[in-house]
């Protein structure tokens, strides 16, 4: 005869969620880097449909390239650089990047950005626009430099290059705020 305890079956139900075991710490930090993502992907959107149209004195504004130097800056090189790898590969994939140079272009200034905030400058805003303007001001610097070497633009398109570095700035008091919030999600992960 046999006994009751030796065997029972497991349940027919079984939820997929259940099998999932993160630490609170663990859902946060999902939490942070998925609105990381759709912020970067909704300022992908804003530039292709709404500020690409802008044009001041041949300058406009590139603000997915912002966006991922800020981010990174905020993060740090350690995280950040795997953000600006894959940002930038979604930034090309999509289309709207001007060429696949533009990937280890946009990855190594992130990263470079990340390093010097973290190396000689305090965490904050100021610290955050400063690194950001570098980084703009360098990478249409490489943009420019690609865009004479392959032959597609002339050398007078210098000055609407460095104008659109800097009036991408102008998007930064927007940008900052809503990065900031987001980062905070599940507290501080290093000390500087």
């Amino acid at each position: 005869m046999p006994k009751e305890y030796e065997f029972r079956p497991d349940s027919a139900h079984t939820d997929s969620l259940d099998k999932i075991f993160l630490s609170q710490r663990q859902r946060f930090s999902l939490l942070r880097w998925t609105l990381y993502a759709l912020f970067f992907l909704l300022g992908l959107i804003v530039q292709d449909v709404v500020l690409y149209r802008v044009d001041y004195l041949g300058g406009g504004t590139d603000l997915v390239p912002c966006i991922i130097f800020m981010i990174t800056a905020l993060e740090g090189g350690e995280t950040g650089s795997v953000f600006a790898l894959l940002a930038s590969l979604v930034y090309y994939f999509s289309g709207s990047a001007p060429g696949p140079y533009m990937i280890p272009a946009i990855t190594f200034l992130a990263v470079f950005a990340a390093i010097f905030r973290q190396a000689c400058l305090p965490r904050g805003f100021f610290s955050i626009l400063l690194c950001t303007t570098l980084s703009m001001v360098l990478y249409e610097l490489i943009l420019f430099g690609m865009g004479v070497f392959l032959g597609n633009i002339p050398l007078s398109w210098l000055r609407p290059m460095m104008l659109t570095a800097l009036l991408t700035q102008a998007a930064l008091p927007v940008c900052y705020p809503i990065a900031r919030v987001i980062g905070k999600i599940g507290g501080e992960v290093w000390k500087e």
